[in-house]
């Protein structure tokens, strides 16, 4: 029987293919990274930052300059670089500790020097609204939905009054019947998901990657208790599931009635 532990999953990916943890493509296995494949790595990130920059700014805040940014599920550095040159200072938080080494070394590399590195387990250990921009993409997906209700309210408690998130979620798998009782067997037999492995030229003992799916009803009542307010929401379709990048403002009131 497989095991679902996200956590020894993304240490694997983290110590065996990092880049391909993050981005799902061939030109980032370990075997084929060159200096042409890492930096289109991390010129994919500038203009992902670029483009949540341009979206804040267009969704009502013109004037949008974050003082302190939070990226949850940095991996190895791919947006934390580009948001340290729009900010003062920059937190990665990360589960894989392997990642996290391997984003510090980035970061030396390409002089991010406002970055500070921490794993997930020490999110409790920053100060609570005290961040102008808390940010996650394709992150939230892997990660099993009752705690990832859970870090995200801990995310949004991060958020200053007045600042923003920007949080991407998966709400929806639109693949065949067929093609999501493969992945069910796969997820209990170990020599199937091995089988497949192969086939797709990956290791034999790479671990299934998790695609959860997230209630919106959920998130938006959870948004609301938080006194948040949706700034816009941006649809993404990848692989067969359907997610959203949510742009939220949080205030230190209560929503008021109309």
């Amino acid at each position: 029987m497989l095991a679902n532990d996200s956590d020894r999953d993304w240490e694997y990916w983290g110590k065996k293919d990092p880049y391909f943890g993050v981005l799902i493509e061939p030109k980032f296995l370990d075997e084929n990274l060159n200096d042409h494949s890492v930096q289109d790595f991390f010129a994919s990130g500038e203009r992902h930052v670029e483009h949540v920059y341009r979206a804040i700014r267009s969704g009502t805040r013109p004037d949008f300059r974050p003082v302190r940014v939070l990226d949850y599920g940095c991996g190895v550095g791919r947006l934390i670089v580009p948001f340290a040159s729009r900010s003062q200072e920059v937190v990665g938080v990360d589960i894989s500790s392997s990642m996290l080494e391997k984003a510090r070394g980035n970061c030396e590399r390409l002089g991010a020097n406002t970055v500070s590195l921490i794993h997930a387990s020490e999110l409790d250990s920053l100060t609570p609204a005290s961040f102008d921009l808390i940010h996650s993409f394709i992150v939230f997906q892997h990660i099993p939905v009752a705690r990832g209700e859970l870090i995200l309210r801990k995310l949004i408690s991060l958020i200053s009054e007045g600042g923003v998130g920007a949080i991407h979620l998966t709400y929806a798998d639109s693949r065949s019947a067929f093609r999501r009782r493969i992945s069910a067997l796969r997820r209990r037999v170990n020599l199937v998901h091995g089988v497949i492995n192969l086939a797709r030229r990956r290791r034999f003992s790479a671990p299934l990657m998790q695609m959860n799916c997230y209630s919106m009803n959920r998130v938006f009542d959870l948004l609301f208790d938080m006194h948040c307010s949706i700034l816009q929401v941006e649809f993404w379709e990848h692989r067969s599931f359907r997610g959203a990048m949510l742009y939220f403002e949080r205030s230190s009131r209560p929503l008021l009635p109309t």
